[in-house]
Parts: C-alpha cells; structure tokens; sequence
C-alpha cells in the first residue's frame, strides 16, 4: 500500500502505473495475446472485453498456437502471454459536475432557529457523535497505509481518531472561557478529544480537479485495490502475473479502506464546526446591537413627531397675524412706487419724441444725448428732470416698446454717423491719389525695391544722383483729425464701431476695384484714348458683351499705351494703400488717446471736446481698439488682394500682346510689375503670389518667343548673307563693348530700361558721323585682336548682346536665357557650317563659289565668337550667383567655345585641302604633261604651270592676311609650303632630265618659286629646299631630238594652263 506522504505528492504520469495495474488476463477465459490492444480503460471495463469482437479474424495458425490444449501443454508459450497494461485501459470521458452558485443557500442559511437549536445540542452531542462508529470493527492497533492507528475501547469499539504515534500525548483542554461572549459560548464543552489537523487527509481530495470518476484519481483513492477479487490458481499465485499482485486487496472487502473515508469525513466536518462556533458569537452579537438600534430610532421619531406639532400650533396663533400686517404695509408702499413709474415712463415717453424730431433734423450728437439721458432715466441712474424717485423700469414688459424705440433712434444715429465717418476718410483717398505725380510714386517704387534686394539687377552704382522721395501720404490735415474725434466719438456713444468698421472695410474694397475700372479704355474706343470710366453706350448689354468689349479694347492697346495704363492703376492703388495705413495709424492714436505721432501740431481744443480725445470706459476702449486693429490689418491685405486678382484678369487678357511685345517695352513691363509686387509685400508683410504667378507665366512665354524670333531672324540673315566684309560700325562698336563689360558689370543703358520713373530710352542713333574712304572697313577689336565680319557676325553680336540684357534685367531668368542663348550659338555654329563647308549658301545666297574669302570671313565670325564666350560665361556666372558653382550652364559654354574652334579648325584644314589639290594636278603636269628636254620653250620663262601655283599661292596669302591675323595666318601658311616642299621635290626627283636644256627649264621653275614665294609668310626654307633638289639632279644621255608630236601636246596643254583661268584665279575657288 502508498503511505500518505505518497499520495500527497504529484499525480504520476500514465507509465507509473504500468506495473501496480491489475492484470486484464485474470479475468479472461482464453489467450488472447494476438488480438489486437483495446482501447484504454479502467480495469472495471476491461472485465467485459472478452466479449467484444475485432475486426481482425486470426489465422488457422494463429487459433492453433493460442488454442487451451497447446497452453496446458506447453508451459513456455503460457508464459510468454503478454501482460495487459495501463495503456489497454479504455479512456473514461469525465462528467461535467454543475457548479452550484452560492445564492442558492441562502434560504438554507436564513434558518437562524435550527441553527440555534444545532448550538444548543453541541455541547451534548458532539463528543458522542465524534465516537460513534461507522464502519465494521478492525482489528486492534492494526496501522493503515497512512499510519494511523484505530484503537479499541474495552467493549470492542473504535475510541480515537487520532495517528498512533500521537495517541498517549492526547490531554483534555479547556473550552474557552471569554468573558465577553454570548449565553451559548459559555455552554461549550470543557474537555474535547484533540482535533487532527486537516493535513491528515490527503491532497488528492482538496484538488480543484478532484473528479472520483478519472481512473487515475480512483486508483489513487482506492489505494490501489483491486474492483473484483482475482480469481486463485491451483498453487496459489496468479497464472499470469506472477507474484507481482500479492498484498493488493479487492475494493468490495478492504473495510479499513472504508472506514480511512468515513475518518476522512469526520476530519473535515469537525473542523467545518469548530469553524462555525467560532464565527457564530460575532454574528449574534451583531444582530443584538442592531435591534437596539432599531429601538432608539422608534423613539427619536416620536419625539420629532410632538415638536411638528407644537410648532403648528404657534405658527397658527403669531406669526400669520403679523405677516398680513407687513404685507398690507408693503402693498402701499408699492402703489405709491408704481405712480413714480408711470410718472417716469410718461417722462421717458416725451424725450423719446424729442430724440426722433433732433434726428429729423441732422442734429445727430444732440439726438444721442436725449437718447442717452432717456436710458439712462429707464435704467433708474439719472432723473432727467424729474423730482421723484425713480427705479430701473427695464424688467417691465410695458416699456420694452421704448426700448426698442431708443434702439432703433441709436442705430440710426450710428448710421448716419457710420455715413459721415466713412465719407470723410475715402475722400481723403480720392484726394490724395488724385494729388500725387505718377512719376514720383514711381521713383518711391524703385527705391523702395532697391532697398529689398540684396543682389539686385538694378544696383545703385547703376543709379543716377538720387532725388527726394515723397512721403506726401503721411501728412494728414488737422481738420481730419477733429472730424474723425468727433465722429468716434459718436459711433462709441451709438454702439456703432464695429459695424462703422466693417462698412470702411467695405467701401476700400470697392475703392480699390473702382480705381481699376476708373483706369479702364472704354468699350467704344479701341484706339489708344482712355476714358475716365468704363461705361459702354448701350445700356442694354449683358455682362458678356460687356466683357468681351472691354477684353477687345484692351487688346488694341499699344505698348506705350498699355504702360500708361498700368502706371495710372498701379500708383493710384498704391497711394490708396499707403494713404489707408496712415489713416489706420491716425485712428489708433486717437482711439488710444497718444498725442499724434504723424504730425506735431496738437489737436484743436473746443467746447465740445472735438479737440481732444473723448472720455471713452477702459471697456469700450479696449473693445474698439481690439476690432478696429484686427480689421485694419486685415483690410490692406484683403485691398491688395482685391487689386492683384483684377490686374490678373487684365494681364491674362494681354497675354499674347505681352508676349510679341518688343525686348525694351517688355523689360520695362515686367519692372512695373515686379515694383508693384514688392510695394504690395512691403505694404501686407507677407509674400503675394497671384501678381507673381502670372508675371511668371508671361517672363517664359516672352522668352520663347523672344529666342524664337532670334533664331528665326539669325537663319534668315545666314540664308541672305553673301559672306562680304561689312563695316564694323560705332554703333556695333558700342553694343560690343558693352557684352564686354557685362562679365563685370552691367550696361548703364540696359538698366535705363528699368527706370520706369523715368522715360524710356530713345533708340540709339545708327547714323555714322565719320565718312570712310571708298573700299575701307573699320575692324572689331577684343583685346587687341582685330575680326573683319561678315553681315551674320555682326547679326550674332547684336543678339547676344539682347540675350545678356534680358538676363540682367531678369534675375529670375538667368537659367532659362543662358539655357536658350547656348541653343543660339549651337545653331549659328551648325549654320555657318552648312552654308559654307556645306556650300549651302549657293542656294540660298546665290553665290556661284564658296571661296577663299568666303572660308576666311566665316572664320572670322567664329572667332569673334570663340572670343566672346568667356565673357559671356563670366556674366552668367556673375548674375546666376552661388548656384551657378553646381549647375551644368557654365561648362555648357566651355563645351561651345570648343565647338566652334574645331569648326574654326575644319575651316583651315578645308583651306590647306583645297590648296594641296591645286599642286597636286600642278604636280602631274611636272611628271606626265612637260617635256623638259624637248624645244619650244622660252628660256628666261617659267614654265606655266609655275607661274600659276605662285599665283594662286599669292592670292590666297594676300585673302587670308586680309581677314586673319598673323597667328591664324602662319597655322594656314605654313603646312600649305610644308606641303609644296615635299610634293614638288618628289616631283622634280622622279622626272628623268636627258639634256642641260631641261635641268636649266627646271631650274628656271625653282629659281622663280623660290624668289616670289620667299615674301610670303610661312614659307620657311621651302623655297631652298626645292631649289637646291633641283640643282643636285643630274643629266641622263645626250640632247634628244626634235619634239615628238606629244610633246607638242603637251606643251600646247602647258599654254592651254598658262593662260586658261587668269580672271577667276583672283580667288581660290574650292
């Protein structure tokens, strides 16, 4: 058997019990070691499994060796059965046990009687129902498996339940003895048999999951005994087990087993009361203050029950008697009040009467004193003539008519105040944007920016002496200053402030929009007059027409006059708005009640106060203060606002017209606008971008169009040009110098454009004072290099020059215009190519040849170019500022100017080609056409073939040295005589001279190269050196006969190239 301690610890798993199991064989009647394992289950359930049936049906072998006779007689195959296990014990599925709640005893635990009655017997009872035996006799001191021994008494009875060990140590105690306790705690029982504590039971039965009905759990309990008794064998051990199942006893007959629960049961139950008397003393007593509570309430409320009483009784006989004498008292004392107040009332009604009739009369001050006095006399403060007391009559429904009336009368007055107040001060815009020169707004405009800018286009090295600026806005009259006293004054008094506030905002807005459509040309004239105001003839048009008219007029403006236009609307707006903060601050310091910090002349002293501030409350003064400043603020924002999105809609309209405007009228668009923009930032404080937005949108759209133009003109004037030096004269001269300068700084005449206070420039004068001899050009000079230009040089000077000042005047821009001027000089470079290496201007200029003179003027423009390029870059770099460090534009010009020195260069290289194609047919005359040795030549001539080479060599050295300088020359000249060295030494080395005849023709063709070709730059020792092949040639055989007839055609053919082209040979065609 397990101890206690065994059961007490954890559950063992599945495998521990393998061996402790009983064994399913001793109850089987036939080997069934071949069946197939059942499922698993208790060892009750396997007692019926020898009935089941399988599935599986053994063989005639099988049913053989397992049948009883082969058992009996072969004792190895009986002994070699396998023993069932735990695992053939079939699973049980557990019952759920429903949890009782524990309201469901409650009805049980309100038998407070039985209860009672229970306490009652305890002290009779207890000790003998702990002896009373429950279960059949054991034998005496026989120890169980939890070590515990059952002693006897005399008469054969169980007379402890107690462990052995602890037996003789059992003494009887005391009950307890509190002196505080109820009658029933005095009756327990003096001497008890010593409680065992509760861990004599074993854990298993306190476990949450202690289900009797789980195998494992049964085993435990039942101490592993047996269900059936196994049956016994002839020599008495079990035939299948072996010994392993001696000492297990079967449940049915384990009677200490039994009576170990039924101890159990005691253990737990006698604590379960010891509990309960325990707790029950504090429960009653309890219950007994609780009754005396209920006692001493029943006799307070008795008690409060009497006093109710005595105090009806004298509320009845005093104190209603005296109330009904005050009452009567009070009646007449407000009788007599409610004659003061109709008095009162009749009063109020007849100065109500005389506000309205000062009111009919414009007497509006005098209106809002009787106003005042006539509240103030409804209010209760101030008696307005009248001799009696007098109360606040406002809670009275009756005169709440009358205090409508006077909130009428105050309305009116506050508006016709609101009328003047805002009369005077939109008069005072009109008059002073009326006043003011245009140019003078103008120039205010252009400082104002200049100080904005920090790197600005317009720099004031640039700037001429500067001029006062007028600050005429500032200057407000004194009479304004009393008008406006007196008209807050009575808007404060009339409650009308914010209200007067907002209809000033109102009529600035409209000012606004109305300067604008003052300023319009009028719908019936689309020639360059502008009416005062936009107002068609026929008055029955619908608003489309309208604008469609306005729109067309609009459009038919010229430059000039779209200019003056936006000069008048643009200063008109701006001295509203300036003249507005001036009133705003004019109002602030005399709401504020500051001396006037506009002006030092002091206010105006007058009897009736219009001088000086009013003796405004802190409240209504800080009410004022706080709207009024919050809607001035916000008016010149929403003024500017106004304004910009009606220039918008106007500008749109000339979109196209903007776009074709010419580079001048355009420079000095886009300045008014932008002056404009920056005197609306600085007016609001903040950025404004629907002015900006479309001044962008129409700077590109210019731009495209601009570059556009440019290209086109730039092909026309390549397509016309006939490649002929033109004059360089004082005008491009200028326009050169000025691309020059540019790299440093920029053109004063370019920033003319700007001054837009100013009139524009006039055009430079193209007229030429200095009369030049016939045949003479002036040349351009850069850095003391001389270029003689054809008509497209001069055409591409012109347009860089306008492609810098659009970028200097539009800062903005510089990426776009350095972007589209490197597109113009790509094409200029691709033209001039096609046109000339291309012999292009064949077609489209009508030239027959491209010849030298052609090739050295192309080179030329390129040069000026190549020149020009670092300059250039230098003024982009300048004005794009530190972006231009990062960016891909100032490399873009070094890739240019590359470009076009290797045209430049395919340019020479086109040169040198053309002239070593002339020696060469030259040189096959030497070797196949001439008979040096034969008659017919002249002695003291050359032959003619030389005296052309050093013709046509002397005519391409005098172009070239014409139009290039000495460097590009000697690049020229010099691999043309490099060339003529080799080829004609070549030449005259492979010709066979028979005769002294031919070698002296020979010598005669060396001598003359060599004397004319040695002036020309260039040509280095080339003259020498074929000179002396010649020499050291020597003479093969004796004089030849007379000339064949083949020599006679050759010579006839060296006459023929002697005398062929003396004309067109000027010029070396290619």
């Amino acid at each position: 058997m397990a101890s206690v301690n065994d059961d007490a610890t954890p559950r063992p798993s599945v495998d521990s019990f393998v061996s402790k199991s009983p064994s399913v064989s001793a109850f089987s009647f036939g080997d069934q070691s071949s069946y197939p394992r059942g499922r698993r289950g208790s060892t009750a359930s396997s007692i019926f499994s020898t009935n089941s049936t399988s599935e599986h049906r053994p063989s005639t072998r099988e049913l053989r060796s397992t049948a009883i006779a082969s058992l009996l007689d072969n004792a190895t195959a009986r002994s070699n059965i396998p023993k069932p296990t735990t695992r053939d014990i079939p699973p049980v599925v557990l019952t759920n046990i429903t949890k009782v709640a524990y309201g469901e005893f409650g009805q049980y635990l309100s038998i407070v009687p039985e209860y009672e009655k229970y306490l009652r017997s305890k002290e009779y009872e207890t000790d003998e129902a702990l002896r009373r035996p429950r279960t059949p006799e054991i034998p005496q001191n026989e120890p169980d498996a939890f070590g515990i021994t059952f002693g006897r008494s005399p008469d054969g009875r169980r007379t402890s339940l107690i462990p052995a060990g602890t037996a003789a140590t059992i003494r009887p105690q005391s009950s307890d003895s509190n002196g505080g306790s109820r009658k029933g705690s005095m009756r327990l029982r003096k001497h008890s048999v010593a409680i065992p504590p509760l861990s004599t039971v074993p854990q298993v039965y306190f476990d949450e999951n202690f289900h009797l009905e789980n195998p494992r759990t049964f085993d435990v309990v039942s101490e592993r005994s047996h269900v059936i008794q196994a049956p016994i064998q002839e020599n008495g051990l079990d035939s299948l087990s072996g010994g392993g199942s001696i000492g297990r006893k079967a449940l049915a007959t384990n009677a200490i087993l039994q009576e170990k629960l039924s101890w159990y049961m005691d253990i737990v139950e006698v604590h379960l009361i010891k509990e309960i008397s325990s707790a029950s003393s504090g429960f009653f007593a309890a219950l007994g203050d609780l009754r005396e509570l209920h006692a001493e309430a029943d006799a307070s409320v008795q008690k409060i029950q009497s006093l109710r009483a005595e105090l009806d009784r004298l509320d009845r006989d005093q104190a209603l008697a005296g109330l009904e004498v005050v009452r009567l008292r009070r009646r007449k004392a407000n009788i007599q009040k409610l004659a003061y107040s109709v008095e009162q009332i009749a009063h109020a009604i007849k100065k109500l009467g005389e506000a309205e009739e000062l009111l009919e009369n414009n007497e509006i001050v005098a209106a809002m004193d009787t106003v005042e006095a006539t509240e103030a006399l409804l209010e209760g403060r101030a008696p307005c003539g009248l001799a009696i007391p007098i109360i606040d009559l406002r809670p009275v429904k009756a005169v709440s008519a009358i205090t409508i009336d006077l909130a009428n009368l105050r309305a009116r007055c506050g508006k016709a105040l609101e009328t003047r107040f805002v009369d005077t001060l939109l008069s005072d815009l009109r008059k002073h944007a009326e006043t003011v020169p245009a140019t003078d707004t103008l120039f205010r405009f252009f400082q104002a920016y200049q100080r904005q800018q920090s790197r600005s286009a317009l720099r004031v090295d640039a700037m001429p002496s500067p001029r006062p600026i007028s600050m005429d806005y500032s200057q407000l009259p004194d009479t304004l200053r009393s008008l406006l006293l007196e008209h807050l004054d009575g808007l404060r008094r009339a409650n009308h402030v914010e209200k007067a506030v907002q209809a000033y905002r109102d009529a600035v807005l409209k000012e606004t929009k109305a300067l604008i459509r003052r300023n319009m040309p009028s719908d019936d004239d689309t020639s360059s007059n502008l009416s005062g105001v936009s107002r068609g003839p026929g008055l029955g048009r619908t608003a489309a027409e309208k604008s469609s008219s306005l729109a067309k007029a609009l459009r038919a403006l010229g430059p000039r006059e779209a200019e003056d236009l936006l000069v008048r609307i643009y200063t008109a707006i701006s001295e509203t708005l300036r003249r507005l903060g001036t009133q705003q601050k004019l109002l602030l310091d005399v709401t504020s009640g500051i001396d006037s910090i506009l002006s030092p002349r002091n206010p105006v002293t007058s009897p009736d106060r219009v001088g000086s501030p009013p003796p405004l409350s802190n409240h209504n003064m800080d009410s004022f203060y706080s709207v009024y400043s919050m809607d001035i603020s916000e008016l010149i924002n929403a003024a500017i606002d106004a304004a910009q999105i009606q220039m918008v809609k106007v500008l749109k309209v000339r979109n196209e017209q903007t776009a074709r405007l010419p580079l001048g009228d355009f420079l000095r668009y886009f300045m008014l606008n932008k002056l404009f923009s920056a005197e609306c930032e600085g007016l609001s404080g903040k950025i404004t971008t629907n002015l900006q937005t479309v001044i962008g949108a129409q700077i590109k759209d210019f731009i495209a169009n601009f570059h556009s133009e440019s290209i086109t003109l730039l092909a026309m004037t390549i397509e016309r040009d006939q490649w002929e030096a033109k004059d360089f004269k004082p005008l491009a001269k200028t326009g050169l110098e000025r691309i020059l300068e540019a790299a440093t700084k920029d053109a004063d005449s370019w920033l003319a454009w700007g001054r837009v206070y100013e009139d524009p420039p006039l055009p430079e004068d193209s007229t030429d004072a200095d009369q030049l001899a016939p045949g003479k050009i002036r040349t351009a000079m850069i850095d003391e290099q001389r270029f003689i230009l054809p008509e497209s040089g001069l055409a591409v000077l012109k347009h860089i020059e306008t492609y810098e000042c659009l970028f200097a005047m539009i800062p903005v821009s510089v990426a776009d215009v350095a972007t589209n001027m490197l597109e113009f000089l790509k094409l200029f470079n691709s033209r001039v190519c096609q046109v000339i290496l291309g012999a292009g201007a064949t077609k489209s200029a009508g030239l027959k040849h491209i010849t030298t003179k052609h090739l050295a003027l192309a080179s030329q423009a390129l040069s000026i170019v190549v020149a020009v390029i670092p300059y250039v870059r230098e003024a982009v770099r300048r004005h794009l500022g530190p972006s231009a460090a990062g960016g891909t534009l100032l490399p873009d010009f070094d890739r240019i100017k590359r470009d076009y020195q290797e045209h430049q260069s395919e340019i020479h290289r086109k040169l040198i080609s053309i002239m070593s194609d002339r020696l060469m047919a030259h040189v096959r005359n030497i070797r196949q056409t001439i008979d040096w040795d034969g008659p017919g030549a002249v002695e003291t001539k050359p032959n003619a073939y030389m005296e052309t080479l050093v013709k046509e060599t002397s005519t391409l050295h005098k172009v070239l040295s014409k139009h290039l300088s000495e460097d590009v020359l000697g690049s020229i000249m010099v691999p043309v005589f490099a060339i003529y060295k080799k080829r004609l030494v070549e030449a005259y080395t492979g010709v066979t001279v028979k005769t002294d005849v031919g070698k002296g023709r020979m010598l005669r063709d060396a001598q003359f190269f060599k004397d004319r070709i040695t002036k020309l730059d260039g040509s280095g020792d080339a003259g020498d050196e074929i000179l002396k092949a010649v020499q050291d040639k020597g003479v093969v055989g004796a004089e030849a006969p007379a000339a064949t007839n083949g020599s006679k055609a050759g010579t006839a053919e060296s006459d023929k190239d002697a005398a062929g082209e003396p004309a067109d040979n000027k010029e070396e065609k290619s």
